[in-house]
């Protein structure tokens, strides 16, 4: 169940992929209302193709239009990146954020493949000040006969543009962000961040989902 619902992340995780035309419709510059919004028209919108969730053209199409311009890729690509982030060009940065947010598109199409009717429980509004730069927001995960499932959406706000985005989720404790720099980011200290962005790229073209080693 945790590994279906990083999906609705996400993380996790800078290319902001085009929007979908339900993007224009977001209110960006609040975040209670961005998020509950976003996922519940994800969760209608996977509800109502049950019947092609096993398709995984589909499901990485849906989170790349739904999810990923939701998401801050570039700024979750540069925690990951760490102190290595000043040593590499712009066009390095650039392509090692490009990779892994497409990275992170294939773990999520393998996740969407295991939902079987959840249903989301979104937290209860509440306003944030003006001069917020970090929000948690707390959602539940219902699945008949079983204990509820937590998952906290963690937020910024651009300081540029006042919108907000994802950029971590945590389930039981476990933040998928900080298990995604525990994975790339011993490879990039080892093999520096061009090679490592090759490996990321040479792992998204064999179609895995799998954690890179």
């Amino acid at each position: 169940m945790k590994k279906l619902f990083a999906a609705l992340m996400t993380t996790v995780m800078a290319v902001v992929f085009s929007a979908s035309a339900f993007a224009a419709e977001v209110d960006m510059k609040d975040p209670y209302k961005m998020v509950t919004e976003v996922a519940q028209s994800t969760f209608a919108k996977i509800k109502a193709n049950k019947d092609k969730m096993s398709d995984v053209n589909f499901r990485k199409d849906l989170i790349r239009t739904d999810l990923l311009p939701y998401v801050d890729t570039r700024y979750a690509g540069f925690k990951v990146m760490g102190t290595y982030v000043k040593k590499a060009s712009a066009a390095e940065r650039d392509a090692f954020c490009d990779a892994f947010a497409e990275y992170i598109v294939a773990a999520f199409a393998d996740a969407l493949a295991l939902y079987n009717n959840q249903e989301l429980v979104p937290p209860a509004y509440q306003t944030v000040s003006a001069d917020a730069t970090q929000v948690n927001t707390k959602f539940l995960i219902r699945e008949a006969g079983k204990q509820d499932l937590e998952l906290i959406f963690k937020l910024r706000k651009n300081s540029k543009t006042g919108e907000w985005r994802a950029f971590d989720m945590v389930s039981e404790g476990i933040s998928m962000l900080t298990a995604k720099e525990n994975e790339l980011n011993p490879l990039i200290r080892e093999r520096g961040i061009k090679a490592v962005t090759d490996l990321i790229n040479k792992h998204n073209q064999s179609g895995s989902s799998d954690p890179i080693k």
